[in-house]
């Protein structure tokens, strides 16, 4: 699940709350599920669409060469947006677009990008040590450029 942390609760998101926790120097943070957090949703449709770069977790200030995306045509302008959940993740609609987050990660097939106009993908590591690839998230319904 991916999640954010902030500073100050998050008006509106107590239902996406899922704890706080005290740093060490910058004081109380507030943790959501990312996945109802607006920064989260615009950063993702950035990086989706290019305009921002999927950084190394353990370096700062480095790309992640291993993280993949694409966007065909124009994505959807981060603006309101809703967020359902189900079983399989969390739909977002956003600008006449759907971007579904698995929480769930399964190795990827070709089928699950079957008119797709952009992913986010990348590798982790599974319970018995091997490294599997898969689709953190997928947008469909984005208008063709």
């Amino acid at each position: 699940m991916p999640c954010t942390y902030r500073g100050a609760p998050l008006a509106g998101a107590d239902h996406a709350l899922i704890g706080t926790l005290e740093h060490g120097v910058l004081g109380k943070r507030w943790v959501y599920d990312g996945c109802h957090d607006p920064v989260l949703v615009a950063q993702l449709l950035a990086l989706i669409e290019g305009r921002a770069r999927a950084q190394m977790q353990s370096v700062d200030d480095t790309p992640d060469p291993d993280i993949t995306r694409s966007c065909t045509g124009d994505g959807p302008a981060a603006a309101d947006f809703t967020a359902t959940d189900d079983q399989e993740g969390t739909a977002l609609s956003v600008g006449g677009c759907e971007l579904r987050l698995h929480r769930v990660l399964e190795p990827a097939t070709g089928l699950l990008l079957e008119g797709a106009t952009g992913h986010v993908g990348g590798p982790w590591q599974l319970p018995d040590g091997t490294r599997a690839k898969g689709l953190f998230a997928v947008l469909r319904g984005a208008s063709e450029g």
